[in-house]
């Protein structure tokens, strides 16, 4: 797309000095290093910003919605990031309205999300999570029908910050296996969950794959190879072909395998929801959002501080190279401060060529 053209197809929902701007750091201010280009964070935030707009997203959940996909991006998890985000922005005008509780009984509840907005229904059921528990020091939550989200620590977060502990998990079509197997039948079922701490909380966010579907569909955008290890084809060998690829391969042997199953049965059979090939649409993918106050009601408040104590002992483990030790959530929140600190974003040119696009109206390109 020419700078004319972006320009022209952009101009109904963006003022002109900011057109002219978009323009000149279009020519000027990128740097291109092996197929990526870096980006100022405010601009790729306009153009998501013009791409929801477009899209028909409600006024007050553009921020919300860009805000989480540029946290993924930020954090270094370019498969949940600006590439996620101008995959899911083609599916934005299918939302029928605000999710609704439909059915409840003490600390559970189910949400029909009604096609929702991922993030948008994600921080609904969060909420709703929270309120169960703050009445009956648990809130235990499923979620059917909604479009889905990126990365799933800003919602554990979310909860860890009001002082609880916060577990998410979903699955997804049976897009995974275990060694041994030639069918896939397990979702991907990544889990998150995080804890306070009195400062910055304590975030786990990983999937029980090897690595996320997302990064198998990106690399069947842009080219090139899978990592090794990862994802198998139909006779359960494994590939670093992507169009070869068929599933992705459960971490941890059958330890992995048994976790990636209990998140399949909460996400799934606890609330009465689709598993594994039942489940053949986005509609019918299964979510769980769980809110535990351990405070009983606020009487309690040695939860953060334990929680801090364990964060220090982990940091004072000696290690036998002398480095400190990787503590979960740290070296994302790292980059992240790292990213933003510069201003800037290093981005995948064709991702960027496809934001470019969503941002004038063109939701098919890929």
């Amino acid at each position: 797309m020419d700078d004319d053209a972006w320009t022209n197809g952009c101009a109904a929902g963006v003022r002109g000095s900011e057109i002219a701007r978009l323009r000149y750091f279009r020519r000027t201010a990128r740097e291109r290093f092996d197929g990526r280009m870096k980006i100022r964070i405010a601009d790729v935030r306009d153009l998501m910003t013009e791409t929801c707009r477009r899209a028909g997203v409600p006024a007050q959940s553009v921020d919300l919605v860009v805000d989480h996909y540029l946290l993924g991006e930020t954090q270094g998890k370019h498969s949940h990031g600006v590439a996620k985000f101008c995959f899911e922005s083609q599916f934005f005008g299918e939302r029928q309205g605000p999710p609704v509780t439909v059915r409840e009984h003490g600390a559970l509840a189910v949400i029909d999300a009604r096609r929702e907005i991922g993030p948008v229904a994600a921080d609904h059921a969060v909420r709703v999570a929270a309120e169960r528990a703050r009445t009956w020091g648990a809130g235990i939550v499923g979620m059917i029908n909604t479009q889905r989200y990126g990365v799933l620590s800003p919602w554990t977060e979310q909860l860890a910050r009001a002082g609880f502990l916060g577990i998410v998990m979903n699955t997804s079509r049976a897009d995974s296996t275990v060694g041994g197997a030639r069918t896939p039948f397990l979702g991907v079922n990544p889990i998150s969950y995080a804890v306070p701490t009195g400062g910055e909380p304590l975030v786990v966010d990983m999937s029980t794959t090897e690595s996320p579907m997302g990064v198998l569909w990106e690399t069947r955008r842009a080219g090139g190879t899978l990592p090794g290890g990862a994802f198998v084809d139909g006779a359960g060998a494994f590939t670093t072909d992507p169009h070869e690829a068929v599933s992705a391969m459960v971490f941890g042997g059958h330890k992995g395998f048994s976790l990636s199953l209990l998140i399949q049965i909460i996400t799934g059979s606890l609330f009465g929801f689709p598993m594994g090939a039942e489940v053949d649409s986005t509609w019918n993918t299964g979510y769980a959002f769980i809110a535990v106050d351990p405070s009983f009601g606020g009487a309690l408040d040695d939860f953060p501080k334990g929680n801090a104590k364990l964060v220090q002992a982990m940091e004072d483990v000696a290690t036998r190279d002398g480095l400190p030790l990787r503590i979960p959530g740290h070296r994302s929140r790292a980059h992240r401060q790292a990213v933003l600190s510069s201003g800037e974003l290093s981005i995948d040119e064709s991702v960027y060529r496809r934001l470019e696009a969503r941002a004038a109206g063109d939701f098919t390109h890929e």
